[in-house]
Protein backbone atom coordinates (compact mmCIF):
# COMPACT_ATOMS: atom_id res chain seq x y z
CA UNK A 1 0.00 0.00 0.00
CA UNK A 2 1.34 3.61 -0.91
CA UNK A 3 0.91 6.11 1.51
CA UNK A 4 -1.03 9.28 0.72
CA UNK A 5 1.08 12.33 0.95
CA UNK A 6 -1.69 14.19 2.35
CA UNK A 7 -2.87 15.16 6.10
CA UNK A 8 -5.56 14.33 8.76
CA UNK A 9 -8.35 16.54 8.38
CA UNK A 10 -11.69 17.38 8.86
CA UNK A 11 -12.81 16.64 4.98
CA UNK A 12 -16.42 15.99 6.18
CA UNK A 13 -16.72 20.21 7.24
CA UNK A 14 -15.23 20.49 3.27
CA UNK A 15 -18.00 17.99 1.95
CA UNK A 16 -20.86 19.51 3.99
CA UNK A 17 -22.75 16.42 4.50
CA UNK A 18 -23.46 13.04 6.06
CA UNK A 19 -26.40 10.57 5.97
CA UNK A 20 -28.01 12.65 8.52
CA UNK A 21 -28.09 15.69 5.79
CA UNK A 22 -29.38 16.49 2.32
CA UNK A 23 -29.56 18.85 -0.24
CA UNK A 24 -32.13 17.48 -2.32
CA UNK A 25 -34.83 14.76 -2.51
CA UNK A 26 -32.80 12.31 -4.69
CA UNK A 27 -29.77 12.56 -1.92
CA UNK A 28 -32.40 11.97 0.84
CA UNK A 29 -33.41 8.52 -0.53
CA UNK A 30 -29.81 7.41 -1.39
CA UNK A 31 -28.80 8.16 1.87
CA UNK A 32 -32.36 6.39 3.48
CA UNK A 33 -31.16 3.38 1.47
CA UNK A 34 -27.33 3.81 2.63
CA UNK A 35 -28.43 4.25 5.96
CA UNK A 36 -31.19 1.58 6.13
CA UNK A 37 -28.35 -1.06 4.55
CA UNK A 38 -26.05 0.00 7.16
CA UNK A 39 -28.37 -0.31 10.27
CA UNK A 40 -29.07 -3.44 9.05
CA UNK A 41 -25.46 -5.06 9.24
CA UNK A 42 -24.79 -3.25 12.17
CA UNK A 43 -27.52 -4.80 14.03
CA UNK A 44 -26.54 -8.34 12.76
CA UNK A 45 -23.17 -7.91 13.94
CA UNK A 46 -23.90 -6.94 17.43
CA UNK A 47 -25.66 -10.05 17.73
CA UNK A 48 -24.59 -11.23 21.83
CA UNK A 49 -22.71 -7.86 22.11
CA UNK A 50 -22.69 -6.72 25.65
CA UNK A 51 -25.09 -3.62 26.03
CA UNK A 52 -23.65 -1.80 28.42
CA UNK A 53 -21.24 0.89 26.99
CA UNK A 54 -20.94 1.77 23.50
CA UNK A 55 -18.30 4.32 21.67
CA UNK A 56 -19.72 5.86 18.66
CA UNK A 57 -16.31 6.90 16.68
CA UNK A 58 -16.77 9.54 14.56
CA UNK A 59 -20.39 11.15 15.89
CA UNK A 60 -20.87 13.78 13.49
CA UNK A 61 -24.57 15.06 14.36
CA UNK A 62 -25.83 12.16 16.38
CA UNK A 63 -27.78 10.25 13.36
CA UNK A 64 -26.56 6.87 15.20
CA UNK A 65 -27.86 7.85 18.74
CA UNK A 66 -31.69 6.47 17.83
CA UNK A 67 -30.63 3.32 16.53
CA UNK A 68 -27.64 2.37 19.29
CA UNK A 69 -30.06 3.41 22.10
CA UNK A 70 -32.81 1.11 20.43
CA UNK A 71 -30.19 -1.48 20.20
CA UNK A 72 -30.44 -1.39 24.63
CA UNK A 73 -27.03 0.34 25.09
CA UNK A 74 -27.32 1.74 28.71
CA UNK A 75 -24.50 4.22 27.82
CA UNK A 76 -23.86 5.48 24.59
CA UNK A 77 -20.70 8.15 24.25
CA UNK A 78 -19.15 9.95 21.32
CA UNK A 79 -16.21 11.18 19.97
CA UNK A 80 -16.72 13.94 16.99
CA UNK A 81 -13.53 16.54 15.47
CA UNK A 82 -15.71 19.50 14.60
CA UNK A 83 -17.36 21.30 17.79
CA UNK A 84 -20.68 22.45 16.42
CA UNK A 85 -21.24 18.84 15.05
CA UNK A 86 -20.25 17.21 18.49
CA UNK A 87 -22.50 19.99 20.41
CA UNK A 88 -25.85 18.67 17.83
CA UNK A 89 -24.93 15.11 18.54
CA UNK A 90 -25.23 15.99 22.58
CA UNK A 91 -28.54 17.50 22.02
CA UNK A 92 -29.63 14.48 20.36
CA UNK A 93 -29.11 12.66 24.09
CA UNK A 94 -25.49 11.02 23.88
CA UNK A 95 -24.44 10.73 27.49
CA UNK A 96 -21.13 12.08 26.54
CA UNK A 97 -19.57 13.43 23.29
CA UNK A 98 -15.75 13.76 23.46
CA UNK A 99 -14.53 17.21 21.05
CA UNK A 100 -11.55 15.39 20.26
CA UNK A 101 -9.89 13.07 17.53
CA UNK A 102 -10.83 9.56 17.68
CA UNK A 103 -6.89 8.78 17.83
CA UNK A 104 -7.03 10.81 21.17
CA UNK A 105 -9.96 10.13 23.42
CA UNK A 106 -9.43 11.38 27.07
CA UNK A 107 -10.99 8.10 28.30
CA UNK A 108 -9.35 5.14 30.73
CA UNK A 109 -8.21 2.03 28.92
CA UNK A 110 -10.92 -1.10 28.82
CA UNK A 111 -13.70 1.71 29.06
CA UNK A 112 -15.98 -0.06 26.72
CA UNK A 113 -17.55 -3.47 25.31
CA UNK A 114 -18.38 -2.38 22.36
CA UNK A 115 -17.32 0.61 19.84
CA UNK A 116 -18.82 1.35 16.48
CA UNK A 117 -18.24 3.73 13.59
CA UNK A 118 -19.90 4.18 10.67
CA UNK A 119 -18.46 6.12 7.67
CA UNK A 120 -15.45 7.26 9.20
CA UNK A 121 -12.44 5.51 7.89
CA UNK A 122 -13.09 6.29 4.38
CA UNK A 123 -12.48 10.35 5.32
CA UNK A 124 -9.27 9.70 7.57
CA UNK A 125 -6.85 9.63 4.22
CA UNK A 126 -3.99 8.78 5.47
CA UNK A 127 -2.88 5.62 6.53
CA UNK A 128 -0.96 6.20 9.67
CA UNK A 129 -4.11 8.05 10.94
CA UNK A 130 -6.32 5.24 10.07
CA UNK A 131 -3.92 2.94 12.22
CA UNK A 132 -3.95 5.27 15.25
CA UNK A 133 -7.65 5.24 15.69
CA UNK A 134 -7.36 1.36 15.27
CA UNK A 135 -5.06 1.63 18.39
CA UNK A 136 -6.61 4.07 20.00
CA UNK A 137 -10.17 1.86 20.15
CA UNK A 138 -8.24 -1.44 20.77
CA UNK A 139 -6.91 0.45 23.94
CA UNK A 140 -10.55 1.47 24.84
CA UNK A 141 -12.31 -1.68 24.62
CA UNK A 142 -11.92 -4.56 27.18
CA UNK A 143 -10.79 -7.36 26.45
CA UNK A 144 -13.31 -9.62 24.39
CA UNK A 145 -15.00 -6.13 23.48
CA UNK A 146 -15.92 -5.79 19.97
CA UNK A 147 -15.28 -2.97 16.99
CA UNK A 148 -17.41 -2.83 14.46
CA UNK A 149 -16.34 -0.41 11.17
CA UNK A 150 -17.25 0.03 7.68
CA UNK A 151 -14.32 1.12 4.91
CA UNK A 152 -14.61 2.30 1.48
CA UNK A 153 -13.21 -0.68 -1.21
CA UNK A 154 -11.07 0.44 -3.90
CA UNK A 155 -13.37 -2.00 -6.54
CA UNK A 156 -15.83 0.38 -6.34
CA UNK A 157 -13.95 2.93 -8.04
CA UNK A 158 -12.70 0.24 -10.84
CA UNK A 159 -9.24 0.27 -8.86
CA UNK A 160 -7.07 -2.66 -7.09
CA UNK A 161 -5.78 -0.69 -4.44
CA UNK A 162 -5.48 1.99 -2.14
CA UNK A 163 -6.71 5.13 -3.55
CA UNK A 164 -7.74 9.02 -2.67
CA UNK A 165 -9.99 10.63 -4.80
CA UNK A 166 -11.19 14.01 -3.21
CA UNK A 167 -11.84 13.55 0.30
CA UNK A 168 -12.04 10.27 0.20
CA UNK A 169 -9.79 7.33 0.97
CA UNK A 170 -10.36 3.62 -0.78
CA UNK A 171 -8.29 0.12 0.47
CA UNK A 172 -8.86 -3.85 -1.06
CA UNK A 173 -10.29 -6.11 1.27
CA UNK A 174 -6.68 -7.77 1.39
CA UNK A 175 -4.98 -3.99 2.88
CA UNK A 176 -7.49 -3.65 5.07
CA UNK A 177 -7.72 -7.13 6.44
CA UNK A 178 -3.63 -6.42 5.96
CA UNK A 179 -3.51 -3.29 7.87
CA UNK A 180 -5.44 -4.23 10.51
CA UNK A 181 -3.76 -7.59 11.37
CA UNK A 182 -0.32 -5.79 11.22
CA UNK A 183 -0.71 -3.00 13.18
CA UNK A 184 -3.48 -4.18 16.46
CA UNK A 185 -4.26 -7.66 18.30
CA UNK A 186 -7.69 -7.61 16.71
CA UNK A 187 -9.43 -10.86 15.89
CA UNK A 188 -11.10 -10.87 12.48
CA UNK A 189 -14.77 -12.29 13.90
CA UNK A 190 -17.11 -11.29 10.76
CA UNK A 191 -17.09 -9.70 7.10
CA UNK A 192 -19.74 -8.01 5.76
CA UNK A 193 -20.77 -6.33 1.81
CA UNK A 194 -22.85 -3.63 2.04
CA UNK A 195 -24.19 -2.21 -1.25
CA UNK A 196 -23.47 -3.00 -4.57
CA UNK A 197 -23.76 0.17 -6.14
CA UNK A 198 -20.65 0.76 -8.34
CA UNK A 199 -21.04 4.25 -8.61
CA UNK A 200 -21.69 5.80 -12.13
CA UNK A 201 -18.79 3.64 -13.70
CA UNK A 202 -20.90 0.62 -14.72
CA UNK A 203 -21.44 -0.31 -18.64
CA UNK A 204 -24.58 -1.89 -17.25
CA UNK A 205 -27.52 -0.24 -18.36
CA UNK A 206 -29.45 -1.10 -14.96
CA UNK A 207 -26.74 0.10 -12.78
CA UNK A 208 -25.73 2.92 -14.86
CA UNK A 209 -29.30 4.46 -15.71
CA UNK A 210 -32.40 2.86 -14.13
CA UNK A 211 -30.93 2.51 -10.81
CA UNK A 212 -30.40 6.41 -10.68
CA UNK A 213 -34.18 6.85 -11.96
CA UNK A 214 -35.86 4.19 -9.57
CA UNK A 215 -34.36 5.21 -6.47
CA UNK A 216 -37.78 8.06 -6.59
CA UNK A 217 -39.92 5.57 -6.54
CA UNK A 218 -42.22 4.72 -3.58
CA UNK A 219 -40.31 0.94 -1.97
CA UNK A 220 -37.50 1.51 -3.99
CA UNK A 221 -34.91 1.37 -0.57
CA UNK A 222 -36.27 -1.45 -0.06
CA UNK A 223 -35.94 -3.08 -3.45
CA UNK A 224 -32.44 -2.20 -3.86
CA UNK A 225 -31.20 -3.31 -0.14
CA UNK A 226 -33.05 -6.87 -1.81
CA UNK A 227 -31.38 -6.47 -4.95
CA UNK A 228 -28.18 -5.91 -3.32
CA UNK A 229 -29.13 -9.51 -1.32
CA UNK A 230 -29.02 -11.45 -4.56
CA UNK A 231 -25.99 -9.71 -5.90
CA UNK A 232 -24.15 -10.81 -3.18
CA UNK A 233 -24.50 -14.01 -4.11
CA UNK A 234 -22.18 -13.47 -7.09
CA UNK A 235 -20.16 -11.31 -6.26
CA UNK A 236 -16.78 -10.99 -3.94
CA UNK A 237 -17.25 -9.05 -0.95
CA UNK A 238 -14.65 -6.99 -1.75
CA UNK A 239 -16.68 -5.99 -4.79
CA UNK A 240 -18.87 -4.21 -2.54
CA UNK A 241 -19.41 -0.66 -2.23
CA UNK A 242 -18.12 -0.62 1.13
CA UNK A 243 -17.36 -3.74 3.61
CA UNK A 244 -18.08 -3.64 7.03
CA UNK A 245 -16.01 -5.74 9.85
CA UNK A 246 -16.20 -6.85 13.00
CA UNK A 247 -13.58 -7.18 15.24
CA UNK A 248 -12.65 -8.79 19.03
CA UNK A 249 -9.64 -7.50 21.22
CA UNK A 250 -8.57 -10.58 22.62
CA UNK A 251 -9.35 -12.09 26.21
Amino acid sequence: MKQSGKTHLDYLSIIGGTAATYRNYGEKRWNQYYFNTYKMIVRCMLKNVPRDEVLDVGTSHGNWHRFLRTAGFKEVIGVELDEKRAEEARQTGYDIVYNCDAANVPRESSSFSAAVSNDVFVHILQLSDKIAVLKEVERLLRPGGVFILNHSMSTSIMKEDYQVVNHCSFLSLNDLIRMISENTSFKFIDIKPSYYHFRKMSENFFVKYLRSALIYVPFSVSIFIWLDSIISRSHAIGESDYVYVKLQKPL
